[in-house]
């Protein structure tokens, strides 16, 4: 089967909808650095129309306002399949994609600005370098996580700071991000944070890494599912690591508002 024509442009909207699963056409365009947003909207257009995307939309009045989510279209994953790039077995997982739940979507979008704001945040004496599940799940630095039985964060990012003067890297910080649900139960919740302590604890990074141990970044739906957490990992990091431990891990963690309105590198991550 013959697949209509697009640019290269366009192929780098479908690796950015891969990688992202849901984006809305501000961060398609800014996840590209692009200048002009009628040309995405263009571009967009097309592809809806070559059933390379498809999108969530709807023409009521009350929802008219919100702008509309991009995902992959069949012509969309037709077209990744014929590079033999991505596994096929996670490209099968976007025929799936319009039976996602709302909060599926929330979540992937939600990550998408964590992505945006590290881009951002790059300077001359700090980069960050991130990937996504999807990412991971490749050939990849993280890709070490995608065999692992114990954690599956949802945003792997790493900052290297630079001295600015001969920009030489001097030091490396990890971080795992992930999001809970708010559908998530208690009980999945503390397997959750067993599971990040045990894997902190068994070696696997340092095995795996020339650098620290990761900072685990969990982000809560409520404020009662925080306290909670936190509550919880401190007596679980007693179990295992004294308060004075210089090896002592840090879990950190701050509600879905909080991370929508100030951004993954905000002021307001809460130490266990």
């Amino acid at each position: 089967m013959k697949l209509p024509n697009i640019t290269k442009k366009q192929q780098t909207i479908l690796e950015l909808l891969y990688t992202h699963r849901f984006l809305n056409r501000i961060q398609i365009q800014t996840l590209m650095n692009h200048s002009d947003y009628k040309r995405i909207n263009v571009w967009l257009k097309d592809l809806r129309e070559k059933q390379y995307v498809a999108w969530i939309y709807s023409t009521d009045f009350a929802e008219k306002t919100k702008p509309a989510v991009y995902y992959l279209g069949i012509n969309g994953i037709r077209f990744l399949k014929t590079f033999e790039q991505h596994p096929i077995h996670e490209l099968r997982k976007r025929y799936r994609e319009p039976s996602r739940s709302q909060t599926y979507i929330d979540r992937c979008m939600l990550i998408a600005d964590c992505c945006i704001t590290l881009e951002k945040a790059r300077t001359d004496k700090a980069h960050y370098y991130f990937e996504t599940e999807a990412d991971y799940l490749e050939d990849s630095y993280y890709h070490f996580l995608s065999d692992n039985e114990l954690v599956h964060p949802h945003l792997c990012f790493s900052k290297e700071e630079y001295d600015g003067a001969g920009n030489e890297e001097i030091t490396t910080y990890s971080y795992l991000l992930e999001v809970f649900d708010p559908t998530l139960p208690r009980y999945r919740i503390k397997k959750r944070l067993k599971n990040y302590a045990e894997y902190l604890d068994e070696g696997d990074w340092e095995s795996e890494t020339d650098t620290a141990l990761p900072i685990i970044l969990l982000v809560c739906p409520r404020t009662t599912d925080l306290i909670y957490a936190k509550r919880r990992t401190r007596s679980l990091m007693t179990e295992i690591w004294e308060s004075d431990d210089d090896d002592r891990p840090q879990i950190r963690f701050a509600t879905v508002d909080k991370l929508k309105a100030q951004g993954v590198r905000g002021e307001i991550w809460e130490e266990a």
